[in-house]
């Protein structure tokens, strides 16, 4: 079973995702980020090539040819989870699980519209046996 940690009432989700990349990939994870959709999915990778000069993390879509020997994939909610050992969660459905995964990182914003998806998603969690924490992050990250 996966460790599951929502990290809800965020007030910048793709600030505190990008940290949670950085973090995976600086101990050597293979990440996995799945977004909304492809318009949020250039706006993240964008971030992530530019969020700091001179300190990059390498990206590619999942469906690139090069997912494979690149250490962050992303994908939108309708692409399969390709075998990663962390996924970082910003979209509103419900993950077909890998069963490469072992930590489950959802970011949740504040906003009503994306808390009653997350609390299904929450629910669903438990129910399959998963360890799942929620953790409040009402303040943005340092």
């Amino acid at each position: 079973m996966a460790h599951v940690r929502f990290y809800y009432d965020v007030p910048e989700p793709l600030a505190l995702a990008y940290e949670l990349v950085a973090r995976a990939y600086r101990a050597g994870q293979e990440v996995a980020v799945r977004l909304e959709d492809e318009a949020a999915l250039a706006v993240f990778a964008q971030r992530l090539w530019t969020h700091q000069a001179g300190d990059f993390l390498p990206n590619v879509p999942a469906s690139s040819p090069l997912a494979e020997q690149t250490p962050i994939v992303l994908l939108p909610a309708t692409a399969p989870l390709p075998p990663r050992p962390v996924l970082i969660q910003l979209a509103r459905s419900y993950p077909e699980l890998n069963p490469s995964t072992d930590w489950i990182l959802e970011v949740v914003s504040a906003q009503e519209s994306d808390k009653a998806p997350a609390r299904e998603r929450f629910r669903r969690y438990r129910a399959e046996g998963h360890d799942v924490q929620a953790i409040p992050r009402k303040t943005p990250t340092p």
